[in-house]
């Protein structure tokens, strides 16, 4: 074969291989040039696609949530309103939704044109609800947007292992049942006292946004045997104040007039009530008068009654100490405090923050001890205090109402299994 001839075949390969070539890249996805498309297409690739919105009518977004001890103006004043602005804001929507009482952690977005004028604020007020505001005519509009959450009765039954907390987290449930739970039961059980052979059960509502799980809802009953006793709580629809309310089986309120404990949360007892304790530190023998509950340095310590503060500093050797006297005569201690909420002459409610724990005066670590004095003098086991409640009990009218809710909730707890399978129970929700 001729030089030239072999020549030409070669060239026309290395065409073929280039078309071939040219041809795979293409398929893998690079683009063809711009000025094919130009041609076939009529689109200039160097500009988006789809018409340009003019600057002055584009939006911009701005997320966020508020931080703490933050206000709404500080916020708004950061992204470019006005005093007056502000101003005006929160006069025209309070109606709706007073916005100078904002909280901390909850969300927030702002949208503005490119101009900078106003489009739109909200503000999430919680799982169920929001606050948009829109400015028309020269003035802020309000309404309250709400989502429309699908609710599912639930069930849940277990015994309790280490804690309520670490069961129910062992079971699916998040720490916000355990929550619900003690804001129930906070005034018949110690919780940092509870046993291995406890046990609960509890009918409930969870809160779901399509599949979503958003929120846990109202506890309709539940049982909690505690130390071989069974404690209830009932949901009833009070007809004489039209309020729901939680009564015992007897048709007690729950809502006794001392917690338990003065602390929200289930923390270890450390030292019980005694005439004759082993002092860790001094190493001698005296009365414990109190019961000492371990629990992380600046944990919250909660008045366990309503009444009025009657001491509020530092008492030698029992660190810094909140005394308060209540309508009954009894007066509540607080001892080893790392730092006092509260002042002298002052009144609080119940559950309200006295101070934190801590570990001054002699103390081996921080930790709370608890004591209670009645009008005489003297010092009672806060363990074994059975205190009254506050709020009436059924109406006597309405106790054959009362009866046949209970009876039928009743019903329902007792066919609960007593370890209830999972398949039984409503989706997972803790993380």
């Amino acid at each position: 074969m001729s030089f030239t001839k072999r020549k030409a075949i070669i060239l026309t390969a290395f065409v073929a291989l280039a078309g071939v070539l040219g041809t795979w890249f293409d398929r893998e996805g690079d683009p063809a040039p711009q000025s094919i498309l130009h041609h076939e297409e009529g689109i200039d690739l160097s500009e988006p696609y789809g018409p340009k919105i003019p600057s002055q009518h584009r939006i911009e977004r701005i997320e966020g949530q508020l931080e703490t001890n933050s206000t709404l103006q500080e916020v708004l004043l950061k992204h470019g309103f006005t005093p007056q602005e502000i101003h005006q804001l929160i006069l025209d929507t309070k109606k709706i939704h007073d916005l100078n009482n904002v909280k901390s952690g909850h969300r927030f977005v702002i949208e503005r044109f490119g101009s900078g004028r106003f489009r739109s604020f909200r503000y999430v007020i919680d799982d169920e609800s929001s606050l948009l505001v829109n400015h028309l005519n020269g003035q802020y509009s309000a309404s309250i947007l709400r989502r429309d959450l699908r609710t599912v009765v639930s069930l849940f039954s277990s015994g309790i292992e280490g804690s309520l907390w670490n069961t129910l987290i062992d079971r699916g449930e998040s720490g916000l049942l355990t929550m619900n739970i003690f804001e129930l039961m906070q005034w018949d059980i110690a919780f940092t006292a509870v046993q291995p052979y406890d046990s609960i059960k509890v009918i409930f509502e969870k809160k779901y946004d399509g599949d979503e799980f958003i929120k846990y809802g109202d506890i309709h009953a539940l049982v909690f045997n505690h130390e071989g006793k069974d404690f209830y709580a009932f949901r009833f629809l009070d007809p004489i104040s039209g309020k729901l309310k939680y009564y015992d089986y007897n048709g007690k309120n729950v809502k006794k007039a001392f917690l338990k404990i003065p602390l929200k949360a289930d923390y270890r007892i450390s030292s019980g009530f005694s005439y004759s304790r082993l002092h860790p530190v001094t190493k001698r023998r005296r009365p414990h008068y109190g019961v000492d509950y371990a629990a992380p340095q600046g944990t919250p310590v909660l008045a366990s009654a309503s009444g009025k503060v009657i001491f509020a500093g530092r008492k030698g050797g029992n660190g810094n100490l909140v005394k308060i006297r209540h309508a009954n005569g009894y007066t509540t201690y607080y001892l080893h405090l790392s730092k006092i909420l509260v002042r002298k002459g002052q009144y609080v409610d119940q559950g309200h923050r006295i101070g934190r724990v801590g570990a001054t005066g002699i103390a081996t670590g921080p930790h709370l001890d608890y004591r209670i004095q009645t009008r005489g003098g003297k010092f009672i086991n806060p363990r074994k205090f059975v205190a009254l409640p506050t709020d009436k009990g059924v109406d006597p009218e309405y106790m054959e109402d009362f009866i046949a809710v209970r009876d039928a909730f009743l019903q329902h707890l007792d066919a609960i299994p007593d370890a209830l399978p999972e398949e039984l129970d409503a989706p997972a929700v803790a993380g």
